[in-house]
């Protein structure tokens, strides 16, 4: 089993951790921490390599349990992240088939942001790990217990790289910025569909 802080469109690095395990606890528990991936994560544009965030009430810097932050809707942030992901990936193969279901979770406007990332990471799981079992963690505990692969708080998350292992695909813009590793589960399964389920299986 596996125990894993959350991410906002969690990267390929850490979704394709997944494989290993078929089961998997998130650490709901956790004291806020800024700089991480919780309300984050990193494409690939026109431009080259960008980040979009989810604003939070009360800013980056408080301190507070995980669910209870909340976020922010004084500007229409969900739109703009509608509009920045039309602008990357309109042209990928598969973003037809995918943003439905996406741009819907966004603009469902949850009050919290673990309710956001929970409802993105149940929808991730139903297209590349149905079989896959995940719930919250109840407590927090700084030994969880032999039975699980404790992975929270090394941010194994959105690293400069990707691992050797994990196939290189072909992504939107890469005749100007060649391959940018190191994104967000959204540009891998754009960019490659279906055949994402197997990349992630035969990078591990």
């Amino acid at each position: 089993m596996l125990i894993t802080d959350i991410q906002y469109f969690g990267s390929i690095n850490w979704i394709k951790s997944f494989n290993q395990y078929s089961y998997i606890k998130i650490e709901a528990c956790e004291n806020w921490q800024k700089g991480g991936w919780r309300n984050r994560t990193a494409i690939t544009g026109a431009e080259g390599r960008r980040l979009i965030t989810v604003p939070l009430l009360g800013g980056r810097d408080q301190h507070c349990p995980l669910s209870a932050v909340k976020i922010a809707y004084k500007e229409n942030w969900p739109q703009q992240h509608i509009r920045t992901l039309e602008s990357c990936y309109r042209r990928a193969p598969f973003f037809e088939f995918y943003h439905h279901a996406i741009f819907e979770i966004l603009l469902s406007r949850p009050e919290y942001l673990l309710d956001l990332n929970m409802a993105i990471l149940h929808q991730i799981r139903k297209w590349l790990f149905p079989e896959l079992t995940i719930s919250l963690t109840e407590k927090f505990e700084d030994h969880p217990g032999p039975e699980y692969a404790d992975q929270r708080g090394k941010d194994g998350a959105i690293s400069s790289h990707l691992p050797e292992k994990f196939p290189v695909y072909r992504q939107v813009f890469e005749e100007r910025h060649g391959f940018l590793p190191g994104l967000s589960i959204l540009d891998l399964l754009f960019n490659c569909g279906p055949v994402a389920k197997t990349l992630l299986k035969d990078s591990v």
